[in-house]
């Protein structure tokens, strides 16, 4: 992977987290020893939930996009987003709809993110969730477009990107009060490209891929299998060199 001239722009796309602190730190160490300044990181959303590290590695993440700046682009999937909703976002006042919705659909057993704060109701929760925490997860695009690679949690709808890539840009809600945009939910999307895109699609989300990644001339989704198999998987970008951190925390080329 050092074929690249000295300047080129490096991005590393990360599929989902979810609490797995040690993992994350391993990758980046080693894209920072392969790459250093010209690495750009965008994970791919899917921080909370189904992980033992999440308040660790919510802090970890908002140093590094302290020390990297605009290098590091963190985006929101459908895991932080019914968090969000829990604690009444864009409003203030905690939704028990959305928090009982969060604890049947998103976490697997014992490992629901209240439990990681030592909160189970979400009036708890709500008193122990830092406010930097909170406010980390409120300030994520739903999306970053580079012009050439366009990075989501689920995928886009076939059709033109510009659209839905407004509406996400606003952060714009569906009118359903229990749903989520397609774009950071939907798993179908996985698999989904259009010819007349322009860009390339990226995003994770899916753990059912039938293997580490669905892959097209406009389309990469990884396989985000942390939760599951204890492997994460990442890939470099413009080369398309495909990495795993496996659940042993070495990193290795697919």
């Amino acid at each position: 992977m050092n074929d690249l001239a000295p300047h080129d722009t490096v991005w590393l796309a990360v599929a989902d987290l979810h609490g797995h602190r040690a993992h994350f730190n391993a990758l980046l160490y080693w894209a920072e020893a392969e790459f250093g300044a010209r690495l750009h990181v965008c994970t791919l959303g899917d921080y909370v939930d189904n992980g033992r590290e999440i308040p660790a590695l919510l802090d970890d993440l908002i140093a590094l996009r302290e020390r990297l700046s605009e290098r590091f682009v963190p985006i929101l999937g459908n895991h932080d987003l019914a968090l969000l909703r829990a604690l009444g976002w864009p409003g203030t006042t905690p939704d028990e709809v959305w928090y009982q919705r969060w604890s049947r659909n998103y976490w697997n057993p014992g490992l629901g993110t209240p439990a990681a704060y030592g909160a189970h109701t979400l009036a708890d929760f709500v008193a122990r969730f830092p406010a930097r925490h909170r406010a980390f997860l409120a300030s994520l695009p739903w999306l970053h477009d580079t012009g050439r690679w366009l990075f989501v949690h689920a995928g886009m709808e076939p059709g033109p990107l510009a659209p839905q890539c407004a509406a996400l840009a606003a952060r714009r809600l569906p009118l359903q009060h229990e749903w989520l945009p397609p774009q950071l939910r939907e798993k179908a999307l996985s698999r989904t490209a259009d010819a007349a895109w322009d860009r390339v699609v990226l995003s994770a989300h899916n753990k059912h891929l039938g293997g580490a990644r669905f892959e097209g001339p406009n389309r990469i989704c990884l396989s985000g299998e942390v939760d599951a198999t204890g492997v994460l998987r990442a890939v470099v970008l413009p080369a398309r060199t495909f990495v795993r951190v496996a659940a042993d925390g070495r990193v290795k080329l697919d």
